[in-house]
């Protein structure tokens, strides 16, 4: 096992995919268009790229399977990561565990990796998954459909992601039976929720609605927010 170097910063890695019409949020189609279906997603990867640089106390690095053209397609106003790296070409508890594995290099003491379906995920949760990780080996952040949209680990685990069925609402129980049978010590996040479908694009457009009227001009997402009145 790598040595921690207690000078490295933790890190966050977010998966995210090019905003590309009718490749992204193709739940959404209908009621949405696959151009306004990626033009949401676009801002999205916006919003949170603006979540996680506004922090010191971490890098974030994302991984896409088209790293060199996500780039391009960037959302030009939205901060930039520290690197961006490719995703491997296995399933997706093999990308996770690779993506993770790597992220602890160089003795980075923590490692996060956070989906790109949920933008209103926020710093201090960012920050309290970091926390949770100071008693626990891993920590996961479960989506209220029975997935899930943040792991991490302090040194690797790949065994809670094996034959896990993964993109079905049995993700979150498998894994957390995959930690106990190998008595990995695990600490579970707020649940939080996916925008993968038009019930989910609803609950977004009233918590986005609840987050105005609590906070006016300071309320988060913006790139979110402005999309959403691009959209039926």
């Amino acid at each position: 096992m790598a040595k921690t170097n207690p000078g490295a910063k933790p890190a966050v890695g977010l998966f995210a995919k090019l905003p590309r019409a009718g490749a992204v949020k193709t739940r959404l189609c209908p009621p949405l268009s696959p151009e306004q279906a990626s033009a949401l997603y676009a801002a999205f990867l916006g919003d949170l790229a603006e979540m996680l640089d506004g922090d010191p106390a971490w890098e974030w690095i994302v991984y896409s399977p088209e790293p060199e053209l996500l780039e391009a397609a960037w959302p030009h106003d939205a901060p930039r990561p520290n690197a961006w790296r490719r995703q491997v070409e296995t399933d997706l508890g093999d990308r996770m565990h690779a993506a993770l594995e790597e992220l602890l290099v160089d003795g980075r003491p923590k490692a996060l990796l956070l989906g790109s379906d949920h933008p209103t995920v926020t710093r201090d949760m960012i920050a309290r998954a970091f926390n949770a990780l100071e008693k626990s080996e891993v920590v996961l952040g479960p989506t209220v459909d029975g997935g899930l949209y943040l792991v991490g680990w302090t040194h690797p685990h790949p065994e809670i992601f094996v034959d896990v069925p993964w993109s079905t609402e049995r993700v979150l129980e498998t894994v957390i039976a995959r930690a106990k049978t190998h008595q990995v010590q695990t600490a579970l996040m707020t649940p939080w929720y996916d925008v993968d479908t038009a019930r989910d694009l609803a609950f977004l457009r009233a918590h986005i609605a609840a987050l105005e009227l609590e906070l006016g001009p300071n309320a988060p997402c913006a790139r979110t927010r402005k999309a959403l009145t691009c959209v039926l």
